[in-house]
């Protein structure tokens, strides 16, 4: 209890549930669900001071859904990047806003206020409609499936909904199919995290005997004013589809390929810049691998075997072709070297933007973005037990979306390295 003791007592809470599941509805289906919700709180109390000052900080994680806004789409120019599900928020935060400081009335001023033992007046002080306790379940509710009509900032686990990864490897397995691939596999992940970066109380909070309620000194008017004990300055949505999506099949010559199609969207709520950041990005990726076993690049006892069946062939019966086919394969055995020929083609493109839309104002306007276009070729090869020989040739091409603030690039990269290891 001594003022002299300068250190605050601390303690420290992690509260983390993890959920998961896996379903199999059908055969080489399988689906697989996990849900989870985090919340970290450090609390520190100073016991040398008068009335234990108390203060906490932390960070808070759910997840949830948010794909009734996923497809929305940004805008453009044109319309002002108009969105309607950001529309729609703001046109609810009065109704917010109603609805939290009707939870006041008939409440009383606590004690230490300039206003102790009076009945609430929204006259002398009301609820700021830009604040978390509005703006939060406002934006739950507007682009979430968890949100209803709660105004909780920190979702209860009710309210925790779960993300998922689908897989189906059944067509393989079909006559058509199986003719020509040896796997094929489709694929779909969706994953939504509804966060809160960090918290922290407020010193001048007086808390009621409602959950949650309570009352701050307006730095203005030094009147109190009602609001929650947690001053949280940015909440975020997460959300990414990898893909939403996919395809990869292997061929029978062991040749394989995917085609996959990858959102992500970030939207980001700043109770500090009243404005809602919004990040997106539209990826296509395509990729061919092949492998060559025993390739021989640079000809040798093989290639002189099998020239010699060639000029032979009309001569050679089938047992003979065989004995050539053995005597290669042996040869290359032989040296305990297996020259493999790895073919790898990758082409990208994506789609990014971000869209700054301002809460009081009702507008929206691009801060940044670009078009992007990439090709990517690489091979390897084995030459001995200790050289290997790798090519790879990359390109990128980026368009910006906004010419103001940067300019259309091409950036080239090839090259060809030769690796010499004396451990082998």
């Amino acid at each position: 209890m001594s003022d002299s003791v300068a250190t605050p007592a601390t303690t420290n809470l992690t509260e983390d549930l993890q959920l998961k599941l896996t379903l199999e509805p059908i055969k080489n289906l399988n689906i697989d669900l996990n849900a989870s919700r985090t919340m970290t709180t450090a609390k520190s109390v100073q016991y040398m001071y008068a009335g234990n000052p108390t203060t906490q900080t932390g960070t808070f994680s759910i997840t949830t859904i948010s794909i009734g806004s996923a497809f929305e789409g940004m805008g453009n120019a044109g319309n002002g990047f108009r969105s309607k599900t950001f529309e729609r928020f703001c046109n609810s935060l009065e109704g917010f806003r109603q609805r939290v400081e009707a939870r006041y009335v008939g409440t009383v001023y606590p004690q230490g206020t300039t206003l102790k033992g009076q009945s609430f007046d929204a006259a002398n002080g009301g609820v700021n409609g830009y604040s978390a306790d509005v703006m939060v379940p406002a934006f739950l509710s507007t682009y979430t499936n968890s949100g209803g009509n709660g105004l909780d900032i920190f979702p209860t686990l009710s309210r925790m909904l779960p993300n998922w990864t689908i897989r189906y490897s059944g067509l393989s397995k079909l006559p058509w199919f199986s003719d020509m691939f040896k796997s094929v596999n489709i694929n779909h992940s969706y994953k939504s995290i509804f966060a809160i970066g960090a918290y922290q109380s407020y010193s001048t909070f007086m808390q009621l005997m409602g959950p949650g309620m309570g009352f701050i000194t307006d730095a203005t008017s030094g009147n109190p004013i009602p609001n929650s004990m947690y001053n949280v300055s940015t909440v975020s949505i997460n959300e990414t589809f990898s893909p939403l999506l996919g395809v990869d099949v292997t061929l029978q010559n062991n040749m394989t390929a995917r085609l996959e199609y990858r959102q992500t969207r970030v939207l980001a709520l700043s109770m500090t810049s009243i404005q809602i950041n919004e990040a997106l990005s539209k990826d296509i990726v395509f990729g061919v691998g092949y492998k060559i076993n025993n390739f021989n690049m640079f000809g040798g006892r093989r290639s002189r075997l099998a020239n010699n069946k060639g000029r032979n062939s009309n001569g050679n019966n089938k047992n003979q072709r065989n004995t050539v086919n053995t005597n290669a394969t042996r040869n290359a055995n032989s040296n305990g070297v297996n020259h493999d020929l790895n073919l790898r083609l990758d082409i990208s493109y994506r789609r990014q933007a971000s869209i700054t839309r301002d809460i009081a104002t009702l507008s929206s306007s691009a801060s940044s973005g670009n078009t992007a276009f990439k090709f990517s070729f690489m091979a390897d090869y084995t030459i001995s037990r200790l050289v290997s020989l790798s090519f790879y040739l990359d390109r990128q091409t980026n368009t910006p979306l906004l010419s103001s603030s940067s300019y259309p690039t091409t950036t080239q990269d090839f090259g060809l390295s030769i690796k010499f290891s004396l451990t082998r």
